[in-house]
């Protein structure tokens, strides 16, 4: 009995000390809109879905309530501005004021404000560029990680200082060493990745050194992937995914001669085989927040594929009560209604324009809404973004026909997603004409429209009468500001 009492005790002290509430009260100046998007912990985790949209009230104030262990990792956007803090348990006061620029529109009463203005002003730069400028300064391993270590140091100094002048808490000061800790590891072990990939490109010349396999191997033994903290870091989902995927899915099996080619070409095996990886390689809530963390950045892309549902069943199968798959459901649900909406017919106001594949330019293409004002969408399959801008379809539909405006979507897609791109069309119910571009048409429009140097899509574009009037037009998030600019040319 007393033993049981012993551990009834023991567990609701833990309860206690890993369940905490805090309340966090902000108070906004001078923003734009009264939308505010949270971030939230999941399990002690950055969980990236865990983003819900709030409103601030009259007064521009509002309250979140949440369980936190130690710290939590919140973030909060609003106005195009997003402000990251690590929240302790207990009331934190922020006030944002959005008419500054830099971390002074920050106001913090609360654990560590000191740190929670440092952190706000560190600049993030994506971690695979930063490794291949190390690797151009010094071309050794010993070299290079002597020159990570050095900057690594450098960021970490300012918060060395404040937890030895007792300006901020040890749990803010684990958590933000954390942060900067994985920073520099996956930035560390992308350079052997980096070597690996381009000594394998057809007539390289650059050798992957023994130095840098040593290294590769290295960096992975003396960093596991344990660390429940390192779960909060901007890098560690990717880094555990290399690790997966290339150092111990490709090339220690290229080691030991026993690594079998896989078909890149089919999506669904790659899924497969990643997915594995990660249910393979890692173990505890690692294994299940990667797990989710991977069917979360593939469903994201909105490509649809029936075997993300599969999967998600397994995870579900394997995690019945995880706390991930509740944000993982809608996205999965979403992919069922596409395979569903997909198998029905074009709607009659749904046009794939006739011989499409032949119009080899602009002028070719604008020669046929003569007399007409044309809304034009530039898109592709593969661009979030463009279909990000797909919800407000219905409202500019609505615009257009009151105002007799033609509605023309350019899809910048290559002939292999064919029927992926007409199923997006039945499946977003996008109302107007359709062309897929040839390599002609695409590279016409790249010279007209970007000069010749690629292209950056969405992007879109109002005709008159067979010619081009705005080569750059407003988006249709932008609602009654696009309105008005099209009817400057009714």
């Amino acid at each position: 009995m007393k033993k049981y009492l012993l551990t009834t005790f023991i567990t609701i002290v833990c309860s206690v000390a890993y369940a905490q509430q805090a309340t966090v009260k902000v108070k906004f100046i001078a923003a734009t809109q009264n939308k505010v998007m949270v971030q939230l912990p999941v399990d002690g985790t950055t969980f990236y879905p865990a983003r819900v949209a709030k409103e601030f009230d009259k007064d521009s104030n509002l309250v979140i309530n949440f369980e936190s262990g130690k710290i939590a990792n919140v973030r909060i956007s609003n106005s195009d501005r997003s402000f990251k803090f690590l929240i302790e348990p207990g009331q934190t006061n922020i006030t944002l004021d959005l008419s500054k620029k830099d971390t002074s529109s920050i106001s913090y009463k609360g654990s560590s404000p000191i740190g929670q203005r440092l952190i706000n002003a560190r600049k993030y730069s994506f971690y695979q560029s930063r490794a291949d400028k190390y690797l151009k300064k010094d071309s050794t391993a010993t070299g290079v990680m002597s020159l990570i270590a050095e900057d690594k140091q450098k960021e970490l100094r300012p918060f060395d200082e404040l937890l030895q002048q007792q300006k901020i808490s040890r749990a803010f000061y684990e958590s933000i060493k954390a942060e900067i800790s994985m920073d520099y590891l996956a930035i560390a072990a992308h350079i052997p990745i980096s070597l690996y990939f381009e000594a394998a490109r057809p007539n390289s010349k650059t050798v992957f050194k023994d130095e840098f396999k040593a290294l590769w191997k290295d960096l992975y033994e003396k960093h596991p992937f344990t660390n429940l903290m390192d779960l909060n870091t901007t890098e560690y989902y990717y880094h555990a995914q290399y690790y997966s995927d290339y150092y111990m899915g490709t090339y220690l099996p290229q080691v030991k001669g026993t690594w079998v080619k896989p078909d890149y070409t089919n999506t669904d095996e790659r899924f497969k085989n990643s997915y594995l990886g990660f249910s393979t390689h890692f173990t505890g809530k690692v294994r299940e927040y990667l797990m989710a963390s991977f069917l979360y950045n593939e469903m994201l892309q909105k490509k649809y594929q029936q075997v993300l549902i599969d999967l998600f069943n397994d995870f579900k199968t394997q995690y019945p009560t995880s706390n991930f798959s509740p944000f993982l459901k809608p996205m999965a649900d979403e992919i069922a209604k596409y395979h569903i909406d997909v198998k029905k017919d074009f709607a009659s106001d749904q046009k794939i324009m006739t011989n499409y594949a032949q119009v080899n330019s602009l002028d070719e293409l604008m020669e046929k809404f003569k007399g007409k004002t044309v809304f034009v969408d530039i898109w592709a399959t593969w661009c979030g973004p463009c279909k990000a801008e797909f919800e407000y379809a219905p409202e500019l539909e609505k615009f257009l026909k009151s105002k007799n405006v033609e509605m023309l979507y350019i899809s910048t897609d290559k002939e292999a997603v064919e029927q992926q791109w007409k199923d997006m069309i039945k499946y977003y119910k996008l109302a107007g004409s359709h062309i897929r571009t040839n390599e002609l048409l695409l590279k016409d429009l790249i010279n007209k429209l970007w000069g010749g140097k690629g292209y950056a899509i969405p992007r879109y574009l109002i005709l008159k009468d067979g010619k081009l009037v705005v080569p750059d037009a407003l988006r249709p998030s932008d609602k009654d500001k696009l309105y008005a600019q099209i009817a400057n040319y009714l």
